[in-house]
């Protein structure tokens, strides 16, 4: 879970085409290889109900900007936004630079609590 949120942008896809030529941005509250929980606005509401739909995002953990392309799998209303579980499709090498990506976070977080508790 991440502590600030980590800011997204995503496009909003129905049956593999674009359903709307915006982007709007998320706020990604956990993510793993496979999937990611993100708060979506509003704007997602009318979509929710389709079968097939998906959303391509684009994020940033550490250095390298990652476009994952998932289903939503489940919603639930939070607030005036929704919370949405996204399961990525299968995607060559998105496993692994997620994967990367998060243990280079990580290490970066670590680091800097070791330095701000060496200072105080």
């Amino acid at each position: 879970m991440f502590d600030p949120p980590i800011e997204g942008e995503y496009e909003i896809y129905l049956n593999g085409q674009l359903a709307s030529h915006e982007r709007y941005i998320g706020q990604i509250l956990d993510i793993s290889p496979r999937g990611m929980k993100i708060v979506c606005g509003p704007e997602i509401e009318s979509f929710l109900m389709k079968s097939s739909l998906q959303m391509n995002v684009r994020f940033l953990l550490d250095v390298t900007y990652i476009r994952a392309l998932g289903d939503v799998i489940w919603s639930r209303s939070f607030g005036d936004s929704f919370q949405c579980g996204l399961n990525f499709t299968v995607q060559k090498d998105i496993d692994e630079l997620i994967t990367n990506e998060l243990k280079h976070r990580r290490r970066k977080e670590v680091l800097a609590k070791r330095i701000n508790h060496n200072i105080s």
